[in-house]
């Protein structure tokens, strides 16, 4: 079965995606490591998709839906839990037919609920580890030793060149002028749940559980 995670920037995603991968063995697919990882390769592509990055605007989805193609084809053997994907109308149903040909159908969306104004201060107190991608959180999900990646142990860790206040400004006002209308997409196919991500850590794991 193949799960969705669907909120805006800083909401929790990330660190949800981590837990219930490793509870369950999904394939993490992550639109925003994948296009990071098409910057840092020097491509055509890549620089492209720099340029849209750092205005704070969304990829266009014929960029995205290209990324997440290959990287379906290339683990349609395993659930996948999609994270930041799809952001768009078009992008959920190009989805639908993506995952044709792989393990199972969509099972659950779950809409990350969080205010606006908590966003700010997530972001701004958000690291990441530049080893292996992990995320954490400064204030309510720092890592167990200062400076140190709880998952691989390296002393990489560092804030994305995005994180700053004006380009999150435009960021959750692209999530919700072109993201938040997925939210009716979902609930007319009867697959979405709503989590209170302004709880702890723990507590929103616990909502994703009861909901699957």
């Amino acid at each position: 079965m193949h799960l969705v995670f669907l909120g805006p920037p800083a909401c929790g995603k990330g660190t949800q995606s981590k837990i219930l991968g490793d509870k369950f063995n999904y394939y993490h697919l992550s639109t925003g490591d994948l296009m990071r990882k098409e910057v840092n390769s020097g491509s055509i592509l890549g620089e492209r998709i720099n340029q849209t990055l750092n205005k704070g605007i969304l990829c266009p989805s014929e960029i995205v839906n290209e990324l997440v193609k290959k990287d379906i084809e290339n683990h349609k053997q395993m659930s996948i839990l999609f994270d930041g994907y799809p952001r768009k109308i078009d992008q959920a149903i190009f989805l639908e037919s993506a995952l044709e040909n792989s393990v199972g159908k969509l099972k659950n969306v779950f809409y990350f609920d969080v205010e606006p104004s908590e966003l700010l201060q997530r972001i701004l107190n958000r690291i990441n580890c530049r080893a292996c991608g992990s995320v954490y959180n400064l204030q309510t999900n720092p890592p167990k030793e200062e400076g140190v990646c709880d998952n691989c142990g390296s002393k990489e860790l560092m804030r994305r060149g995005d994180d700053n206040e004006e380009i999150l400004k435009n960021r959750i006002q692209s999530f919700y002028e072109e993201t938040n209308p997925l939210k009716d997409f979902y609930l007319e196919r009867g697959i979405l749940t709503v989590v209170d991500a302004r709880a702890p850590v723990e507590i929103v794991t616990k909502q994703i559980l009861n909901a699957l």
